[in-house]
Formats: structure tokens, sequence, C-alpha cells
């Protein structure tokens, strides 16, 4: 941390700073400002408005974007910062969070075990990258495992293991319990096998002709779409065509999801090993003194990114932070993206004491 006076008052304020680009950035700054060369003025700190950095952040990425960081209180995730909090976005492997709350209430509930197992089958095999993909099949896998690999590597062979064990309309209601408003915008709720092979170009785009019927269409449609072992080598995904066949989600919608998994994985939990598993890889670099806790689940594709965090801060609240960006007309920039969030998070870390 650094200490900072202001010339106008006895005030002092500590600027919380990780040594990334935007934090050498940062301490330009700082010594321009213990040189005297730039004045705080009495009602000003360091830690500009984030809410006012993350929209200049956000406005030079080309598309459609979004932050959101919310305080959880009680049962609820209280905004602080926001910029289009309650927009539709694509959030790609983001709904991976509901298979994980699903299991978490079976868990709770005592109708599974995270050491029961589950044998991989060829039929689940999700698209590529995935680990387990590559597992002889018949492998026995405990459930923990699968939601390790789901969550942590967004292990698409796991997910579509555990979707089918849960079921897709246990998962469709867990999503109304954990807080989103909008699941009516993923009924029914896609596998990750049936996504991309609605996007298959090659195949002429059956998610075309998905979209228009009605629900009981769709779902017959996609219990024939997964008949038999996929053959994803000659598949020609559609990176552009995620308005017809994805997953969806406003930004307050995920942070009401990552409260419900933080309510219901405290240590008098079953699930509690499933709080450990959302931090396994964060994404974030952070100050681990500062944020003890960090859990993370994100989703990327060609041109979308979602990015969903639960925090827990030294002092001793829990927060969840959110960045979006869906791109319509070009890749994402996935550097940009990183060096967009590092900003904010810096502004975050200053801001919250």
């Amino acid at each position: 941390g650094v200490c900072l006076r202001s010339e106008y008052s006895d005030r002092v304020y500590v600027v919380s700073l990780s040594y990334d680009r935007t934090a050498l950035a940062m301490m330009a700054s700082i010594r321009l400002l213990c040189a005297g060369l730039i004045a705080i003025s009495p009602d000003q700190s360091p830690a500009t408005d984030v809410t006012t950095v993350a929209e200049q952040t956000l406005a030079k990425l080309p598309g459609h974007t979004a932050f959101l960081f919310t305080e959880i209180e009680g049962d609820t995730p209280q905004v602080l910062y926001s910029v289009r909090d309650d927009e539709r976005f694509a959030v790609g492997s983001s709904f991976k969070l509901f298979i994980l709350g699903t299991l978490a209430a079976e868990v709770n509930a005592d109708r599974r075990g995270l050491d029961n197992v589950m044998r991989l089958e060829s039929n689940l095999v999700g698209p590529p990258h995935s680990e387990l993909a590559s597992w002889p099949m018949g492998s026995p896998v405990t459930l923990q495992t699968l939601a390790l690999k789901m969550i942590s590597i967004s292990d698409n062979t796991a997910t579509d293991h555990l979707l089918h064990l849960l079921g897709r309309q246990n998962i469709e209601a867990q999503m109304v319990t954990m807080g989103d408003k909008d699941a009516q915008w993923n009924i029914p709720l896609l596998s990750t096998r049936e996504m991309t092979m609605l996007r298959d170009k090659s195949k002429g785009m059956p998610a075309r002709a998905y979209q228009q019927l009605d629900e009981a269409g769709k779902r017959k449609f996609l219990d024939e779409l997964s008949q038999g072992p996929p053959n994803y080598d000659d598949l020609d995904f559609d990176t552009s065509a995620y308005d017809l066949a994805e997953w969806y989600a406003t930004p307050l919608d995920m942070a009401n999801a990552m409260v419900w998994l933080k309510q219901n994985t405290t240590p008098d939990h079953a699930a509690h090993p499933l709080r450990a598993v959302m931090a396994v890889e964060t994404k974030l670099p952070h100050d681990s003194e500062q944020w003890p806790y960090v859990g993370f689940k994100g989703g990327s594709e060609d041109q979308l990114v979602a990015a969903n965090w639960l925090l827990k801060n030294r002092n001793g609240h829990w927060y969840t932070l959110h960045v979006y960006w869906n791109n319509p007309d070009a890749k994402i920039d996935l550097q940009q993206m990183a060096d967009s969030i590092g900003t904010i998070f810096q502004a975050i870390n200053a801001a919250v004491q």
C-alpha cells in the first residue's frame, strides 16, 4: 500500500497496488502526487469513482459491454458500482455455475454425495478442448472431480456428464432458485454439445430451424441432436451466431447466482468443498492478504467473454465482480479484456477498505 496526504487537508489516502502495467502507470501518477505536480482536491481521492473508471475503460472496447460490483448483504447482492448491469449478454460457460448450484443443492439435501461415481460415456463427450474427452470411456469419476474440471478448466465433457446426471429440467428450476430472473432465456438449457451443433455451418446452421419451434419442439429437437457419439472433427462452428444458440444472463442474474453459491457452501453444508472448487483458477491477479478468497467462473468464445468472481475482502465482507464483453463484429482481444479488468480492479482495490 502507498499512503498519500492531501495538500488541502490532513486526509490520508491508502492505495493498494499489484504490479502489472496498470499498476506501473498508477505508480507514476503517485510519484507526481508526491512531488506536488498533481493536486488532490478536498472532494476527490486517488481512488477515482469506480463506475467512472469502468465506463471510461469499457468505452474503449467495441461491441456490448457491462460491469458490476456488488457487496453481499444477507441473501442479496447490493449494487455498489455498475455499468449496464441489467442488460442481456451471451455469457458462455458462466452457465456452468447453475450446474454447480444444482449439484450443491442435491448434496446438501443428501440426495447425492460428492464421492459418488459416474462413468464416462462416449455420447456425453463435449466439444474441444476437453481433458476428460481423452480419458478412457467407462472410467469412474467422482462428482467432485467432475465439478472441479467443469469449473477450473471449463471441461465440456465434465459439464455434459453432470448436466445429464442432474437433469436438464432440474437445472432449469435451480436457475430460478439461484435468483436468475431471466432463466426463460435458457429454456431449454443447452448442453455444450448441443450449443456447438446448433451453430454448425456445415449442417446449415440447425439453430435457425430450432429457434422457430415452441418449447416442446425444441426439447424434442435436442433429444434427436444428442443421439450417439458426437463428431466434432467435421463441425464448422459459427463464432458470431451467439444470438441463435448460447447461454444468456444479465450481470445481476450472475451476481444472484454467486450469492446463492456463497450461502449454500458454508462450512456447515455438505457441499462446502465446492466453494474450494471455484477458487482453483481465479483468473485475477490479486493480493491474497487483501482478498483471502477469490472464486471464479467465466465463459469465453471467439466473440464473447464473461467473467464472474466471488470475493472475500480482509474487511470480512463478501463481494461479487462481473465484467462482460460481446462483440458481434470481430474476435475478442483477450489481452485488451485482461487489461480492462486489471484497470477496473485497481479502482476497486482503492475503493474497498
